[in-house]
């Protein structure tokens, strides 16, 4: 019998790895790309002083800079389980990357930087997706906790960004940063394909074969508490820049804020086994809304901590949405379902973004735009009530 493309492929590959090896990279590298997740917040103000920017383009940008995350996710996840190249895939998601920020280093118009920001979506469609596949495998009796621990690394990324970039731009310049910026990618790359060996693919599958109801409702669910959360932190740093804070004071404060996604994600994972997905989903949407109500309510300190609440309720569900996702699709489509929820939240985020930026040029106030989002929350606690029982996910 002729030997197919896909089995030559893991018979390349065929050197096991252990479990614990694929965790402690994947981890390693999840801090890497989330990194990315977080540092343009840092860029903006920069970016604003050098091109006479409003807060819409600001919107624009961030839009674009997500876009093909979202567009992309599910295809590219899907592809992934049937070709069986989930390694090859992550290895070029950095490599787009890192082309990515290069360009934007060199780039002479603002404009020319929101069409070179695609790359990094298109990179950013990636991770995701094909990091759960591999966890799962790994250790398909313990998901929920293992995308916990995995969810450290992204929480470490995500805090660590804002100062990092913005005493970066303050030593260098923006444009200096965006090349150093390439090369933590560039080795995140050469490590995955270095460390991980393939896991075996699904060529008869199709990517239509991983959307169901209960999917698409866990990405909307998902996607209003993120809509709130990515909102908050793009804004966050070019908000306190324009009340008057140091630029390095505004990033140091993200970074102090996004501090809590190291105790969210665990707990997150933690909670999903004990407690279950929907329960975990419908306490951090409520958590979402009462915090939002905080921050329109109160300033200075006091918001400051409602923003802090908002990323904390965010963070959690990263690793229960993915651990849902992972239960909801079919077995051989764990990265067409991760890419589905991973998709549809991540389009939701990139529209947020410049309505929020619109609203705050209109209204002439970046935090009553910031309040006004406190409907989604609560849209966020009724859909992530509807998720019931179904036949590949209970609670």
């Amino acid at each position: 019998m002729r030997e197919s493309a896909a089995e030559r492929h893991l018979a390349a590959d065929e050197v096991v790895v252990q479990p614990r090896t694929v965790l402690t990279v994947l981890v390693g590298v999840h801090a890497i790309n989330d990194f990315y997740v977080t540092v343009l917040p840092a860029f903006l103000p920069a970016l604003a002083d050098e091109f006479g920017l409003s807060y819409t383009d600001l919107g624009v940008l961030s839009f674009a800079f997500t876009l093909l995350t979202g567009v992309l996710s599910p295809v590219v996840g899907g592809e992934a389980d049937r070709r069986g190249r989930r390694r090859w895939i992550l290895v070029f998601g950095f490599v787009i990357g890192a082309v990515g920020f290069l360009g934007m280093a060199a780039s002479p118009s603002f404009w020319l930087i929101v069409v070179l920001s695609l790359f990094c979506g298109l990179g950013g469609a990636t991770y995701h997706p094909q990091a759960t596949a591999f966890i799962v495998s790994a250790y398909p009796g313990k998901r929920g906790r293992m995308l916990g621990i995995h969810g450290w690394g992204g929480s470490f990324g995500h805090f660590a960004a804002p100062a990092a970039v913005v005493l970066a731009v303050s030593v260098l310049n923006w444009r200096l940063t965006m090349v150093a910026l390439a090369i933590p990618m560039v080795i995140a790359a050469a490590t995955l394909q270095w460390r991980l060996r393939e896991i075996p693919a699904a060529p008869a599958v199709r990517l239509r074969g991983a959307f169901n109801k209960p999917l698409l409702v866990l990405a909307m669910s998902f996607g209003a508490v993120a809509m709130v959360g990515m909102s908050f932190i793009n804004f966050s740093v070019k908000m306190l820049v324009d009340e008057g804070w140091d630029t390095n004071d505004a990033g140091v404060i993200l970074t102090v804020i996004l501090l809590v996604g190291v105790v969210a994600q665990p707990l997150g994972g933690l909670a999903f086994d004990r407690a279950g997905g929907r329960m975990v989903l419908v306490i951090a949407a409520a958590g979402t809304s009462l915090f939002v109500a905080l921050f329109a309510l109160t300033g200075g300190a006091l918001s400051l901590i409602a923003i802090g609440g908002i990323s904390f309720c965010m963070f959690s569900l990263f690793p229960v949405s993915l651990a849902m996702a992972s239960r909801l699709a079919p077995p051989t489509q764990t990265g067409a379902g991760i890419g589905v929820v991973f998709g549809v939240s991540g389009l939701m985020t990139a529209v947020a973004k410049p309505a929020v930026g619109i609203l705050g040029d209109f209204t002439g106030d970046i935090r009553v735009a910031l309040s006004w989002q406190l409907p989604l929350a609560l849209a966020a606690v009724v859909l992530a009530s509807r998720l019931g029982p179904s036949s590949r996910y209970v609670a």
